[in-house]
């Protein structure tokens, strides 16, 4: 028979190891214990924001928000805002932000001293894809005759785009580069935005236009444009008939990615709670539906092969950069 002292010895250690056990089970659920600051790197209404948005309804409708977000905008300076306020909020777990590629391009630049290895890339969502259009009645039928006016002068053909530097140049450089055009002589003409760049291609002013895929589909379906390429590593379901650049045998992909980012130090735990948050929500029919419905597509990537993708892009745009003469001195 068992002493008393054993006895009450023994119910001590079952205690212990029930407090133990509890604390460990509390602490894996631990995060989130309170609400997240999403701030998109951007103003209300704009594409940024609309990911916000996107992001808030689909945990919400698919049951998977365990705290409520909290919305901060940090829009102007082309996402730079945005990245000095996670680099100052460091080892906070409880902020995430939205941006795009302009974490590479404003560093590289020179209009901020932080870049993407300061912050804490999270996961890559989505992305939209840019196009060559020229208008129905072009004489050019294809990409490749385009590319091969550049090739024999690379001032003989002028290209309208919504920005620079933007993807829409990089979807011009990066191609002509391959077909081995002197691709730092081509003549690119940037406009205020897409839109009036359509303006213009629509009027005559440029013979092509390289710009956002949704904002040549809809000229292109009323047959007023025809698209030519698109940067899409496939062919797209809405235009099926238009090749990628790797149909036309130039291995170029090129993605205007929006991703998620943290402050430097994220903390462990919620790193990995938002990989797997966010994996799971792109799965669901409420996340796809905002796809649709903006228009955008599915790029997802975890943290790791996120970061493996930003080194690479940063390296592309270091060299076309250079070749703009847009690149700091000292980031060579």
């Amino acid at each position: 028979m068992l002493s008393k002292t054993f006895r009450v010895a023994l119910v001590i250690l079952a205690a212990t190891a029930l407090v133990m056990i509890a604390r460990q089970g509390n602490a894996q659920q631990a995060y989130p214990t309170k609400s997240v600051q999403m701030v998109p790197a951007g103003s209300p209404g704009g594409g940024l924001d609309i990911h916000a948005r996107a992001i808030e309804q689909a945990l919400t409708v698919e049951k998977m928000l365990d705290k409520p977000f909290t919305v901060l905008h940090k829009g102007g300076g082309g996402g730079n805002l945005l990245t000095s306020y996670l680099v100052n909020q460091k080892g906070n777990g409880y902020v995430i932000g939205i941006n795009s590629n302009r974490v590479l391009l404003n560093e590289l630049m020179g209009t901020i001293e932080y870049g993407f290895m300061d912050v804490t890339p999270v996961v890559r969502l989505t992305t939209e894809y840019n196009c060559w259009a020229v208008r129905a009645d072009s004489k050019y039928k294809t990409a490749l005759d385009i590319l091969a006016d550049l090739k024999k002068d690379p001032t003989s053909v002028t290209f309208g785009v919504g920005t620079v530097p933007s993807n829409d140049q990089f979807n011009i450089l990066l191609p002509s580069k391959q077909k081995g055009v002197d691709y730092g002589k081509v003549k690119i003409v940037a406009f205020d935005a897409g839109g009036d760049a359509m303006a213009k291609l629509l009027g005559g002013h440029v013979p092509v236009l390289s710009t956002g895929f949704s904002e040549a589909i809809t000229q292109a379906e009323a047959g007023k444009v025809r698209i030519l390429s698109v940067s899409a590593p496939s062919k797209l379901d809405r235009a099926p008939n238009v090749p990628c650049w790797k149909d036309l045998g130039i291995d170029v992909a090129i993605y205007h990615w929006r991703g998620i980012y943290g402050p430097p130090d994220m903390p462990k735990e919620a790193y990995d709670y938002w990989n797997k948050k966010f994996a799971a929500m792109v799965k669901t029919k409420t996340w796809k539906e905002s796809l649709d419905k903006f228009e955008l597509f599915d790029a997802f990537l975890t943290g790791d092969e996120f970061k493996k993708e930003l080194a690479k892009d940063n390296e592309t745009y270091r060299e076309l950069l250079g070749a703009m003469g847009m690149l700091k001195k000292g980031k060579k």
